[in-house]
């Protein structure tokens, strides 16, 4: 923009001196016009990206920036560039071609877009990683878990079925959770398969081997279960932000804790 302003004054100049600057004009004319239709050519190469950045350059306080503005625009126009947003049938044109994404077929024959939505697992999976990748996880928790709940006959029966979003919740926990669950069970794990011998867990009269004693057992139960419940507690700031989410959703459709916790179960 400044290059033609510069080109503008030159040439202005050039033509009060006289003859002799006449073939520098006709150069900085060239010029001008090389720099309009380079311009040009980057904003109809993303019209709509490029026209938002620049379209203050229409109401420009300077006259002459105002009208090397619209010479560029006029130049797009004459280009033939179409505005998506502006069109009569975006609408058309936007279903349109999510129809051809449904049924794109492949080499062989398959359809992989409808595969995957006749796979209510592949489904899930799909929904899940590209609304993570846009950072709108949890709305879509939020759709799905309001829907599953207005459709749910009892608490029972919630997350109980096939459904999608009994499906979304099962790959968040166990995409986002696994590393999570690892970290955390592992080292508690290993200290109970390493237990000694003389130290047992059970607590039914009827499997007690002999020699040992039930209460004895029930004090060993209870110190591990502590152990395992602090290191949960714990482990709170540890908790993955997006199944942070899946429970923020299932408690804003007014599921008690207790009832939250037998579902992720």
């Amino acid at each position: 923009m400044n290059l033609l302003n510069d080109c503008s004054e030159v040439e202005d100049e050039g033509q009060s001196v006289g003859g002799r600057k006449r073939g520098m004009s006709r150069r900085l004319a060239s010029l001008r016009h090389c720099t309009v239709l380079a311009m040009s050519n980057l904003l109809n190469a993303n019209v709509d990206s490029g026209l938002m950045h620049s379209i203050g350059l229409g109401y420009h306080k300077d006259l002459q920036t105002r009208a090397t503005f619209m010479e560029v625009l006029t130049k797009i126009l004459q280009q033939g560039t179409e505005f998506d947003t502006l069109a009569e049938t975006v609408l058309a044109d936007r279903f349109e071609r999510l129809v051809e994404l449904v049924t794109m077929m492949g080499d062989q024959g398959e359809l992989p877009i409808a595969m995957a939505l006749a796979n209510v697992d592949e489904l899930a999976r799909v929904l899940v990683t590209l609304f993570d990748s846009r950072h709108l996880l949890y709305q879509l928790l939020w759709n799905m878990f309001s829907k599953e709940v207005e459709l749910a006959d009892s608490m029972q029966t919630l997350f109980r079925g096939n459904s999608l979003a009994s499906k979304i919740m099962t790959f968040c926990f166990k995409v986002y959770g696994a590393a999570y669950l690892q970290k955390l069970l592992e080292p508690l794990l290993k200290g109970v398969i390493t237990t000694p011998e003389h130290i047992s867990f059970e607590v039914d009269p009827t499997r007690l081997d002999q020699g040992e004693n039930l209460e004895e057992n029930q004090r060993s139960l209870l110190q591990i279960t502590e152990r395992f419940f602090q290191a949960i507690i714990g482990s709170s700031s540890e908790f993955p932000p997006q199944l942070r989410s899946v429970c923020h959703c299932l408690y804003q459709e007014h599921m008690s804790p207790d009832d939250i916790t037998l579902e992720i179960m």
